[in-house]
């Protein structure tokens, strides 16, 4: 008998959280943050495809490196 009154607490208890949380989701300022996150990793996933498309050679140069230089001061 205490065990179904712990387990119907509980159900009840963790629908009305979830109730809670799906409220607090779905209010329009989440949206607003959820559809603007959306939208940049679609852009970073569209910016990362163009990179592996594109061919090295049209690349910009990168200027060389020359750390094994030393400034004699």
């Amino acid at each position: 008998m205490l065990e179904i009154i712990i387990n119907k607490s509980i159900e009840i208890i963790f629908g009305l959280l979830l109730e809670k949380f799906g409220e607090w989701l779905l209010n329009e300022r989440n949206l607003k943050r959820l559809n603007f996150l959306l939208k940049k990793q679609i852009l970073s996933l569209y910016l990362f495809w163009v990179l592996l498309k594109t061919p090295r050679e049209s690349l910009p140069e990168q200027p060389q490196r020359h750390d094994d230089i030393q400034i004699s001061g």
